[in-house]
Protein backbone atom coordinates (compact mmCIF):
# COMPACT_ATOMS: atom_id res chain seq x y z
CA UNK A 1 0.00 0.00 0.00
CA UNK A 2 2.68 2.46 0.46
CA UNK A 3 4.64 1.41 -2.57
CA UNK A 4 1.56 2.49 -4.17
CA UNK A 5 1.01 5.48 -2.86
CA UNK A 6 4.81 6.45 -3.00
CA UNK A 7 4.13 5.57 -6.80
CA UNK A 8 1.07 7.84 -7.23
CA UNK A 9 3.56 10.74 -5.59
CA UNK A 10 5.42 10.26 -8.28
CA UNK A 11 3.27 10.47 -11.09
CA UNK A 12 1.25 13.44 -9.88
CA UNK A 13 4.81 14.90 -9.02
CA UNK A 14 5.69 14.39 -12.69
CA UNK A 15 2.39 15.70 -13.77
CA UNK A 16 2.85 18.73 -12.37
CA UNK A 17 6.80 19.16 -13.08
CA UNK A 18 5.42 18.88 -16.98
CA UNK A 19 2.64 21.58 -16.29
CA UNK A 20 4.91 24.23 -14.79
CA UNK A 21 7.72 23.66 -16.49
CA UNK A 22 5.41 24.25 -19.86
CA UNK A 23 3.54 27.14 -18.56
CA UNK A 24 6.55 28.88 -17.86
CA UNK A 25 8.54 28.29 -21.05
CA UNK A 26 4.95 29.97 -22.38
CA UNK A 27 4.63 32.34 -19.90
CA UNK A 28 8.74 33.53 -20.94
CA UNK A 29 8.41 32.87 -24.95
CA UNK A 30 5.20 35.25 -24.65
CA UNK A 31 7.13 38.12 -23.12
CA UNK A 32 10.15 37.66 -25.11
CA UNK A 33 9.03 37.91 -28.32
CA UNK A 34 6.24 40.61 -27.54
CA UNK A 35 5.30 42.89 -30.94
CA UNK A 36 6.70 45.75 -31.28
CA UNK A 37 4.56 48.38 -33.67
CA UNK A 38 7.24 50.58 -35.24
CA UNK A 39 8.72 47.56 -36.73
CA UNK A 40 8.19 46.84 -40.34
CA UNK A 41 8.06 43.30 -41.35
CA UNK A 42 9.02 42.62 -45.17
CA UNK A 43 9.53 38.73 -47.50
CA UNK A 44 11.69 38.59 -50.36
CA UNK A 45 12.58 35.87 -52.54
CA UNK A 46 16.37 35.14 -52.05
CA UNK A 47 18.00 32.44 -53.46
CA UNK A 48 15.85 29.30 -52.78
CA UNK A 49 14.53 31.09 -49.84
CA UNK A 50 11.72 33.46 -48.87
CA UNK A 51 13.68 35.60 -46.61
CA UNK A 52 11.83 37.41 -43.74
CA UNK A 53 13.16 40.35 -42.00
CA UNK A 54 12.65 43.59 -40.47
CA UNK A 55 13.15 46.95 -40.63
CA UNK A 56 13.20 49.89 -38.13
CA UNK A 57 13.96 53.18 -38.02
CA UNK A 58 15.03 56.38 -40.89
CA UNK A 59 15.85 55.23 -43.83
CA UNK A 60 17.68 58.20 -44.68
CA UNK A 61 20.26 56.64 -41.69
CA UNK A 62 23.51 54.41 -42.01
CA UNK A 63 22.19 50.76 -42.41
CA UNK A 64 23.13 48.46 -39.64
CA UNK A 65 22.05 44.73 -40.45
CA UNK A 66 21.11 43.09 -37.00
CA UNK A 67 21.63 39.43 -37.18
CA UNK A 68 20.39 36.48 -34.36
CA UNK A 69 21.52 33.45 -33.01
CA UNK A 70 21.44 29.77 -33.28
CA UNK A 71 17.86 28.58 -33.04
CA UNK A 72 15.98 32.01 -31.87
CA UNK A 73 15.05 34.68 -34.47
CA UNK A 74 15.01 38.45 -34.69
CA UNK A 75 11.89 38.91 -32.41
CA UNK A 76 13.75 38.03 -29.18
CA UNK A 77 16.07 40.95 -29.45
CA UNK A 78 13.06 43.87 -30.45
CA UNK A 79 14.14 45.67 -27.50
CA UNK A 80 18.04 45.90 -28.42
CA UNK A 81 16.71 46.56 -32.12
CA UNK A 82 14.65 49.43 -31.13
CA UNK A 83 17.66 50.89 -28.92
CA UNK A 84 19.89 50.70 -32.12
CA UNK A 85 17.05 52.02 -34.90
CA UNK A 86 17.76 55.66 -32.77
CA UNK A 87 20.92 55.87 -34.58
CA UNK A 88 20.83 53.54 -37.71
CA UNK A 89 18.22 52.04 -40.37
CA UNK A 90 17.89 49.12 -38.64
CA UNK A 91 17.54 45.57 -41.36
CA UNK A 92 17.46 42.50 -38.63
CA UNK A 93 17.06 39.59 -40.99
CA UNK A 94 15.76 35.88 -39.94
CA UNK A 95 18.59 33.34 -41.64
CA UNK A 96 17.25 30.27 -43.18
CA UNK A 97 15.15 27.73 -41.57
CA UNK A 98 14.97 30.56 -38.40
CA UNK A 99 11.98 32.73 -37.51
CA UNK A 100 9.73 33.27 -40.41
CA UNK A 101 12.35 32.23 -43.02
CA UNK A 102 11.75 29.30 -45.30
CA UNK A 103 14.55 26.39 -45.13
CA UNK A 104 15.34 25.74 -48.48
CA UNK A 105 17.02 22.99 -50.22
CA UNK A 106 20.44 24.48 -50.25
CA UNK A 107 22.62 23.93 -47.18
CA UNK A 108 22.69 25.78 -43.84
CA UNK A 109 26.52 26.32 -44.41
CA UNK A 110 28.39 29.69 -43.12
CA UNK A 111 29.16 30.53 -46.94
CA UNK A 112 25.59 30.34 -47.35
CA UNK A 113 23.63 32.40 -45.25
CA UNK A 114 26.31 34.61 -45.87
CA UNK A 115 25.16 34.83 -49.64
CA UNK A 116 21.92 35.07 -48.67
CA UNK A 117 22.25 38.11 -46.61
CA UNK A 118 24.40 39.83 -49.51
CA UNK A 119 21.50 38.87 -52.04
CA UNK A 120 18.91 40.70 -50.04
CA UNK A 121 21.43 43.89 -49.30
CA UNK A 122 21.50 43.69 -53.09
CA UNK A 123 18.38 43.58 -53.68
CA UNK A 124 17.48 46.68 -51.42
CA UNK A 125 20.36 48.30 -52.81
CA UNK A 126 22.60 48.86 -49.61
CA UNK A 127 25.81 48.19 -50.62
CA UNK A 128 27.87 49.29 -47.47
CA UNK A 129 26.71 48.52 -43.57
CA UNK A 130 27.42 48.08 -39.87
CA UNK A 131 26.69 44.60 -38.67
CA UNK A 132 25.89 43.55 -34.83
CA UNK A 133 25.50 39.63 -34.62
CA UNK A 134 25.20 37.25 -31.24
CA UNK A 135 26.29 33.88 -31.19
CA UNK A 136 25.84 32.51 -34.66
CA UNK A 137 25.03 36.15 -36.00
CA UNK A 138 29.22 36.79 -35.07
CA UNK A 139 30.11 33.89 -37.08
CA UNK A 140 28.22 34.85 -40.02
CA UNK A 141 30.01 38.67 -39.19
CA UNK A 142 33.37 37.01 -39.61
CA UNK A 143 32.33 35.15 -43.08
CA UNK A 144 30.91 38.17 -44.65
CA UNK A 145 33.90 40.32 -43.39
CA UNK A 146 36.16 37.22 -44.51
CA UNK A 147 34.38 37.17 -47.93
CA UNK A 148 32.63 40.32 -48.91
CA UNK A 149 35.66 42.41 -47.06
CA UNK A 150 34.08 46.09 -49.29
CA UNK A 151 30.47 45.21 -47.79
CA UNK A 152 31.38 46.16 -44.00
CA UNK A 153 31.58 49.25 -42.49
CA UNK A 154 32.45 47.61 -38.93
CA UNK A 155 31.37 44.97 -37.19
CA UNK A 156 29.65 44.16 -33.47
CA UNK A 157 30.31 40.75 -32.15
CA UNK A 158 28.42 39.64 -29.28
CA UNK A 159 29.04 36.25 -27.18
CA UNK A 160 30.43 34.57 -30.09
CA UNK A 161 33.16 32.13 -31.51
CA UNK A 162 35.27 31.93 -34.66
CA UNK A 163 36.24 27.63 -34.04
CA UNK A 164 34.07 24.70 -32.36
CA UNK A 165 37.02 24.29 -29.84
CA UNK A 166 35.20 27.17 -28.25
CA UNK A 167 31.90 25.84 -27.20
CA UNK A 168 31.67 24.57 -23.93
CA UNK A 169 30.46 20.80 -24.27
CA UNK A 170 30.42 19.88 -20.46
CA UNK A 171 27.93 22.79 -19.80
CA UNK A 172 24.85 22.12 -18.18
CA UNK A 173 22.66 24.74 -19.42
CA UNK A 174 23.38 24.24 -23.31
CA UNK A 175 23.23 20.20 -23.40
CA UNK A 176 21.66 19.89 -26.76
CA UNK A 177 24.55 21.14 -28.54
CA UNK A 178 27.21 18.42 -28.66
CA UNK A 179 30.38 17.38 -30.27
CA UNK A 180 28.76 15.72 -32.63
CA UNK A 181 26.25 18.74 -33.34
CA UNK A 182 22.62 19.76 -32.39
CA UNK A 183 20.95 16.73 -30.53
CA UNK A 184 17.51 17.10 -28.87
CA UNK A 185 16.96 15.93 -25.53
CA UNK A 186 14.18 13.57 -24.89
CA UNK A 187 12.21 12.95 -21.83
CA UNK A 188 10.36 14.96 -18.95
CA UNK A 189 13.79 16.85 -18.21
CA UNK A 190 14.36 17.80 -21.74
CA UNK A 191 15.93 20.94 -22.05
CA UNK A 192 14.04 24.53 -20.70
CA UNK A 193 15.42 26.98 -23.02
CA UNK A 194 14.49 24.23 -25.96
CA UNK A 195 11.01 24.44 -24.37
CA UNK A 196 10.96 28.49 -24.34
CA UNK A 197 11.82 27.99 -28.38
CA UNK A 198 9.51 25.84 -29.10
CA UNK A 199 6.75 27.96 -27.41
CA UNK A 200 8.20 31.28 -29.58
CA UNK A 201 7.74 29.48 -32.41
CA UNK A 202 4.47 27.88 -31.87
CA UNK A 203 3.43 31.65 -31.26
CA UNK A 204 4.56 33.11 -34.31
CA UNK A 205 3.09 29.71 -36.63
CA UNK A 206 6.28 28.40 -37.46
CA UNK A 207 6.76 25.41 -35.19
CA UNK A 208 6.30 22.69 -38.12
CA UNK A 209 9.35 24.74 -39.82
CA UNK A 210 11.39 24.69 -36.73
CA UNK A 211 10.81 21.32 -36.07
CA UNK A 212 12.20 20.36 -39.63
CA UNK A 213 14.74 22.60 -38.91
CA UNK A 214 16.23 20.96 -36.21
CA UNK A 215 16.74 17.91 -37.57
CA UNK A 216 18.42 19.35 -40.46
CA UNK A 217 20.60 20.49 -37.78
CA UNK A 218 21.04 17.04 -36.42
CA UNK A 219 21.89 15.40 -39.79
CA UNK A 220 24.61 17.98 -40.67
CA UNK A 221 26.18 16.75 -37.38
CA UNK A 222 29.10 19.09 -36.32
CA UNK A 223 29.74 20.71 -39.60
CA UNK A 224 27.09 22.99 -37.94
CA UNK A 225 30.00 24.44 -35.93
CA UNK A 226 32.36 27.25 -37.47
CA UNK A 227 36.15 26.38 -38.45
CA UNK A 228 37.75 28.96 -39.19
CA UNK A 229 41.64 29.62 -37.93
CA UNK A 230 43.78 32.12 -36.47
CA UNK A 231 45.06 32.85 -39.79
CA UNK A 232 41.46 33.31 -41.42
CA UNK A 233 41.13 35.88 -38.39
CA UNK A 234 44.84 37.73 -39.24
CA UNK A 235 43.23 38.40 -42.94
CA UNK A 236 40.32 39.95 -41.78
CA UNK A 237 40.39 43.83 -42.11
CA UNK A 238 37.02 44.91 -40.85
CA UNK A 239 36.85 47.06 -37.64
CA UNK A 240 35.13 44.61 -35.17
CA UNK A 241 33.87 45.16 -31.14
CA UNK A 242 33.97 41.93 -29.50
CA UNK A 243 32.05 42.32 -26.34
CA UNK A 244 32.37 38.97 -24.12
CA UNK A 245 29.87 37.84 -21.30
CA UNK A 246 31.88 36.77 -18.51
CA UNK A 247 29.23 34.03 -16.77
CA UNK A 248 29.41 32.88 -20.58
CA UNK A 249 27.96 28.64 -20.41
CA UNK A 250 28.10 28.14 -23.79
CA UNK A 251 30.97 29.72 -25.22
CA UNK A 252 34.32 29.91 -23.43
CA UNK A 253 35.07 33.49 -22.67
CA UNK A 254 38.71 32.57 -23.02
CA UNK A 255 38.10 31.63 -26.72
CA UNK A 256 35.93 34.58 -27.63
CA UNK A 257 38.66 37.38 -25.85
CA UNK A 258 41.33 35.30 -28.34
CA UNK A 259 39.26 35.77 -31.08
CA UNK A 260 39.58 39.35 -31.00
CA UNK A 261 43.10 39.71 -30.03
CA UNK A 262 43.67 37.16 -33.49
CA UNK A 263 41.87 39.50 -35.49
CA UNK A 264 44.12 42.62 -36.85
CA UNK A 265 41.82 45.74 -36.34
CA UNK A 266 39.73 44.64 -33.05
CA UNK A 267 39.33 45.90 -29.36
CA UNK A 268 37.32 43.38 -26.52
CA UNK A 269 34.63 44.49 -23.27
CA UNK A 270 33.99 41.95 -21.02
CA UNK A 271 30.79 42.30 -19.64
CA UNK A 272 30.67 41.50 -16.14
CA UNK A 273 28.62 39.13 -14.58
CA UNK A 274 26.68 38.46 -18.26
CA UNK A 275 25.96 34.98 -19.63
CA UNK A 276 25.40 34.07 -22.91
CA UNK A 277 21.64 35.14 -23.85
CA UNK A 278 20.91 37.22 -21.04
CA UNK A 279 23.45 39.45 -22.27
CA UNK A 280 21.46 41.04 -25.23
CA UNK A 281 18.24 39.67 -24.35
CA UNK A 282 16.29 41.30 -21.52
CA UNK A 283 17.19 44.88 -19.90
CA UNK A 284 19.83 44.18 -17.32
CA UNK A 285 22.90 45.12 -19.89
CA UNK A 286 21.07 46.62 -22.51
CA UNK A 287 22.46 50.36 -22.24
CA UNK A 288 25.31 49.38 -21.44
CA UNK A 289 25.57 47.14 -24.88
CA UNK A 290 23.95 49.86 -27.06
CA UNK A 291 25.86 52.79 -25.48
CA UNK A 292 29.03 51.07 -26.68
CA UNK A 293 28.18 49.90 -30.00
CA UNK A 294 27.33 53.66 -30.76
CA UNK A 295 30.85 54.74 -29.21
CA UNK A 296 32.60 52.11 -31.74
CA UNK A 297 30.33 52.49 -34.64
CA UNK A 298 30.85 56.45 -34.88
CA UNK A 299 34.83 56.57 -34.54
Amino acid sequence: MICKKILLLKYILIIFIISFTTGCANYIAKDLIKPNKNIKSHKSKINDIEMSYYTLGDKNKYPLIFLHGALVFTDYYNDLIEDLSKEYYIIAIDIRGHGRTTIGNNSFSFTQISNDIIQLLDQLEINEFNLVGHSLGGIILLYLSKDYPNRINKGVSIASLYHYNGIDFNNDKFKFFTQDGFRKEKGLYSNFILKVIDKSYHRIGEFDKYKKTKVILSETESVIYPNLTTLDLNKIETPILVFVAEKDKLIKPSHTIEMSEELINSEYIIIKNANHDRIVIGGKYRKLISTNIFDFLKL
